[in-house]
């Protein structure tokens, strides 16, 4: 059965919260265990748990605080797209905004089976190293 699109927007405030406590357990959790992500869409797919979680871990070790916040949600079948906003500071001090799209399908039980990010990856990564 589907998720009703009160349980998707459930299930993207607790990966979004998640996130923002920098938490590589509890964001991964958030995930099955065959999972895939694209971030950013384009890159080399981050496929199963084990690569999410070293993923997560990463994204730990480049900043030093973030927020990310589910601007607007719109959930359809069992996917929802979401636009996002992120703020942070880089362990370099650097100040960050990102703004994008995250696409996600959901299993039956509100893990995510697949994440799509959709952000403009060269800026932001310019933005952490000038």
């Amino acid at each position: 059965m589907p998720l009703t699109s009160e349980q998707m927007r459930d299930a993207v405030d607790r990966y979004f919260a998640a996130r923002n406590s920098m938490d590589a357990a509890a964001s991964t959790a958030c995930f099955t265990d065959e999972a895939r992500v694209h971030d950013p869409y384009g890159s080399t797919p981050i496929e199963g748990i084990v690569a999410i979680r070293e993923f997560f871990d990463g994204m730990e070790n480049v900043f030093k605080d973030f927020k990310v916040v589910a601007e607007s949600i719109y959930p359809s079948g069992d996917r929802a797209a979401v636009f996002f906003r992120r703020t942070g500071v880089g362990k370099n001090g650097k100040l960050l905004t990102v703004e994008g799209v995250n696409v996600f399908e959901f299993n039956h039980a509100g893990r995510i089976s697949s994440l799509w990010s959709y952000w403009d990856a060269p800026a932001v990564l310019a933005s952490l190293k000038s």
